[in-house]
């Protein structure tokens, strides 16, 4: 299977593929609706799948306030438009920033909500100015192999380490400024307190952007939680294992 075509709905990119319940893909900042693309295979024969590039990203037109909140109603914006009434959402790393702001201010229209390899929060976690510089000393593919080198765990397959390097390198300073200003300004503890939708965290055990306990961290949080660390993974578990993440995920959209 080939990555579904980049369509448009607004200002907003996305891909999207089969037929049934709503499934949104929200990747992180060194990604886009390309993220996905095992994911789009597993689960297009049960699932309408949509892969969204986030504001500034990808196809999707910047937003006009870099904030969560904003972005969350982007989403929910998408979902109207494709005629979505409810939906259930994944959200990775950044994603899993903006995914608990979409569940809250839209209540009911998230059934259940993924949280994968995030944190209940980045506010001053990550060197991004660092990784600002990046943008002005490299060109693009050597940027994007940085990236991935960060992104899987030691000894990932080349072939893999190669599809991340290369979504990361697409991502432009403009995305990315405008995600560490979402990244730098949320901290959704509260949220998540009060969020009352079953809930899955999922982490790499080798992760070194959101290790496994910033993930217990989110799910000490919720009321109605499930957890699962991939052993061998780091944070890209969706790419580097594919079949243990897309078995767990089939499970708890069968609940």
């Amino acid at each position: 299977m080939t990555l579904p075509e980049l369509s448009r709905s607004g200002p907003i990119a996305y891909r999207e593929v089969g037929e049934g319940p709503a499934l949104l893909l929200m990747h992180g900042i060194g990604g886009s609706s390309k993220t996905w693309e095992e994911q789009y295979r597993a689960f297009a024969g049960s699932h309408r799948v949509i892969g969204w590039d986030a504001p500034g990203f990808g196809g999707s037109d910047p937003a006009p306030e870099q904030t969560a909140d904003c972005w969350a109603d982007d989403a929910a914006g998408l979902l109207d438009r494709l005629g979505i009434g409810t939906a259930v959402l994944l959200g990775h790393s950044m994603g899993g920033i903006i995914a608990p702001r979409l569940a809250s201010r839209h209540a009911g229209r998230i059934d259940r909500i993924v949280l994968s390899g995030t944190r209940a929060g980045f506010v001053g976690a990550l060197g991004f100015e660092e990784r600002q510089r990046e943008f002005d000393t490299l060109t693009p593919e050597e940027r994007g192999r940085t990236r991935a080198a960060t992104m899987a765990a030691p000894g990932a397959r080349p072939e893999v380490l190669a599809r991340l390097a290369v979504i990361a390198g697409e991502v432009t300073r403009e995305a990315f400024a405008g995600g560490v200003s979402v990244l730098n300004g949320t901290d959704n503890r509260d949220i998540l307190k009060a969020l009352d939708i079953p809930a899955l965290v999922l982490c790499g055990n080798q992760d070194g952007i959101a290790p496994p306990e910033r993930g217990e961290e989110i799910a000490a949080l919720l009321s109605d939680v499930r957890m699962t660390c991939f052993e061998g993974a780091g944070h890209a578990a969706y790419a580097e294992k594919p079949d243990e993440y897309n078995t767990r995920l089939a499970e708890f959209l069968a609940e």
